[in-house]
């Protein structure tokens, strides 16, 4: 047990190293090389011998440097909200209150984040980008105080991927002061999701959601990598009240 805790620290060290080195060498071995250089990893052993502890340490490359990356980010999200006290009351402040300190956190790396998505939308990777959101809507959740074990469980769930996906796209584009910008943008997602209950035809209105995300993708010209989004056709109900 303590070997695998040892080794998930070792790449959390790595790719925290290595993040300053994505903009210019991609998600790379090269840039994880470089990382390591800056915190003296394994520098005693030759090249060849490091390469070959990358890539056991990261068996799927660039997918599981992305896959610790966004770990880090949840975990540094949920340490920084237990502090805020007193916390929003509304289930929607909750959620746009750690969706937006998420991104802020994703702020200096925000180049990392934008070259993450063409690889994270490619199909050999789509089954592990699909646990990487639902990983982070999961904590979101449970951040908030969720409980749910019946069909709402996943609806929220999906429901909140379909919120942050389309946030973070928009994000990528956002250079206002403070994600002024991305806050009146995920206000607007919010109350969207928020009036799916009352609707008579649900599914109309989810299409009309995932079609704003459609647009969201065009107007930015980037490729979403979250499949995910298809499965809001299965969404019956959902609340964020």
């Amino acid at each position: 047990m303590k070997k695998q805790t040892d080794h998930i620290q070792v790449k959390i060290d790595l790719v925290k190293a290595m993040l300053t080195h994505v903009p210019f060498d991609g998600w790379s071995f090269e840039a994880l090389e470089q990382g390591a250089i800056d915190i003296d990893f394994e520098q005693e052993k030759n090249i060849d011998v490091r390469m070959d502890i990358y890539r056991d340490l990261f068996k799927n490359g660039s997918i599981d440097f992305i896959d610790v990356f966004s770990e880090m980010i949840d975990l540094e999200v949920k340490n920084n909200y237990q502090l805020i006290d007193p916390k929003p009351e509304r289930v929607p402040e909750k959620v746009k209150t750690i969706i937006l300190m998420r991104l802020s956190l994703c702020q200096k790396y925000k180049e990392a984040v934008r070259s993450s998505l063409p690889l994270t939308a490619l199909p050999k990777n789509s089954k592990k980008s699909v646990n990487i959101l639902y990983r982070t809507c999961n904590s979101i959740w449970r951040m908030i105080g969720d409980k749910s074990t019946d069909f709402s469980f996943y609806t929220k769930r999906f429901s909140l991927a379909a919120v942050y996906s389309s946030t973070l796209l928009f994000w990528l584009n956002d250079i206002s002061s403070d994600q002024e910008e991305t806050s009146l943008f995920l206000d607007r997602r919010l109350n969207d999701i928020s009036k799916i209950p009352n609707l008579k035809k649900p599914f109309s209105f989810i299409k009309k959601v995932s079609d704003n995300v459609n647009k969201t993708k065009s107007t930015l010209k980037i490729k979403s990598v979250f499949d995910v989004l298809k499965k809001l056709n299965q969404i019956k109900n959902s609340s964020f009240s």
